[in-house]
């Protein structure tokens, strides 16, 4: 059985400045964090492939996630070409076991797999999916062939900075779905049942100097959290989360800081078939991490096109940067021109 706890050494960035609202900054000892959405290569998204090759998803993305450090995406789908598909659901995701080469190639470093289609095609898809992503070496959080495996999440190295990831789901078709002592699935945290989470994040904290929880959750298509999702994320930052990155929704939410942390309430979709504007609004969230704490925040906003995401410039950047600021006015968050917000000088 392989053991999740991972640890890797991913090259920092080379560059030894930047600017942040205008401010020449030093980032020779900054480790950026990148977390996506939503990911399947299944549907709309298979077809593009299928015209265009497995690269074709992150062909306009993949420079940001080879300058990164570490990349997060939520993989919401089976990746497998066997099993049956899980009987009464109206969605059932399967994807090729050749997608994983071309993720890693573009620099998708971890995978999280508590979701609500990670187990489309039964236990056969889903143990097919942990060989695959162990085949390809590529670390997931959220679930594995036990509970205890499920619950463990992965700790990443980078320098000399110990990276935390967690992920579990509020949204689970089956109660079959749950890992336990012999059974094979994922973790979740309704609400009444979020002592295993809290209890593992703070056992986590005490090995590592960040953790980014990842949390399947929310209503879908709505652009605003619930109350439960927000008590939900300021308990899990209390108890020593330092990132919480939500999806779900297929579209955007606000972006909360509480305590110096940020709250991506949902990213949207990613690699998705997109049927409207909102659910083909994206964004690409990135952490900065200095001295051990989160420093800033940058969003990269995207569009979904024929199923990839594609960086937008000039006033459709303006534009979906003020649709993201809208969307976290609630919050009292602002984030400049450039989609960057300053943590530790704006101190919010």
């Amino acid at each position: 059985m392989k053991k999740i706890l991972v640890s890797l050494l991913i090259l920092t960035l080379f560059l030894p400045s930047t600017f942040i609202n205008g401010e020449e900054v030093d980032t020779k000892d900054t480790i950026t964090i990148s977390i996506v959405g939503d990911v399947l290569m299944d549907g709309y998204v298979r077809s593009q492939i299928n015209k265009n090759g497995y690269g074709y998803p992150w062909e306009k993305v993949k420079d940001y996630f080879h300058e990164d450090n570490l990349t997060i995406a939520n993989l919401e789908t089976s990746i497998t070409t066997r099993g049956k598909k899980w009987p009464n659901k109206q969605f059932n995701f399967r994807s090729h076991p050749q997608n994983f080469k071309y993720m890693k190639e573009s620099g998708i470093d971890v995978i999280t797999i508590a979701n609500n289609h990670i187990l489309d095609y039964s236990d056969q898809g889903f143990l097919d999916t942990l060989d695959h992503l162990e085949k390809n070496q590529i670390p997931y959080a959220g679930g594995g062939r036990n509970r205890k495996e499920a619950l463990q999440g992965i700790t990443i190295e980078v320098e000399d900075l110990k990276i935390g990831i967690l992920a579990f789901s509020r949204v689970i078709p089956d109660v079959k779905w749950y890992a336990t002592d012999k059974r094979a699935g994922i973790v979740g945290a309704y609400d009444g049942y979020t002592q295993d989470m809290m209890k593992r994040i703070k056992e986590m904290k005490e090995e590592t100097d960040i953790i980014v929880l990842s949390i399947h959750w929310g209503v879908e298509r709505s652009t605003e959290p619930r109350k439960q999702e927000m008590n939900l994320a300021k308990a899990a930052i209390d108890a020593g989360v330092d990132v919480v990155m939500g999806h779900h929704p297929h579209v955007l939410q606000g972006i909360e800081i509480y305590s110096g942390k940020p709250i991506f309430y949902s990213l949207g979709n990613f690699v998705f078939g997109g049927r409207d504007k909102m659910t083909r609004t994206t964004m690409v969230g990135q952490i900065n991490i200095r001295d051990r704490k989160v420093d800033s925040v940058k969003i990269i906003p995207c569009n979904i096109v024929n199923g990839r995401p594609i960086p937008v410039e000039g006033m459709e950047k303006d534009e979906a940067i003020n649709y993201i600021n809208s969307l976290s006015k609630a919050f009292k968050v602002s984030f400049d021109k450039d989609g960057i917000m300053n943590l530790m000088r704006d101190k919010i």
